[in-house]
């Protein structure tokens, strides 16, 4: 009998800083800015936290144009 073999899993996704370093011009200044977007929270802030979607969210947003 042959042992099942395990699929690959897909690659974990990018950091959020690794995420607003290829997407933003002042990634570290953005990370430490209060943001209406976030409700007023500091995008790093929620790194790590049950609100880090709703941070990826508004990245992928950006990455992709679809932000108003």
């Amino acid at each position: 009998m042959a042992i099942p073999r395990k699929a690959p899993s897909a690659p974990p996704p990018p950091s959020v800083v690794a995420l607003a370093r290829e997407l933003i011009a002042e990634p570290d200044k953005w990370l430490d800015t209060e943001n209406d977007q976030l409700g007023g929270a500091r995008p790093r802030d929620l790194v790590g936290t049950p609100k880090e979607p709703i941070l990826r969210n508004l990245l992928e947003a950006i990455k992709y144009g679809s932000f108003s």
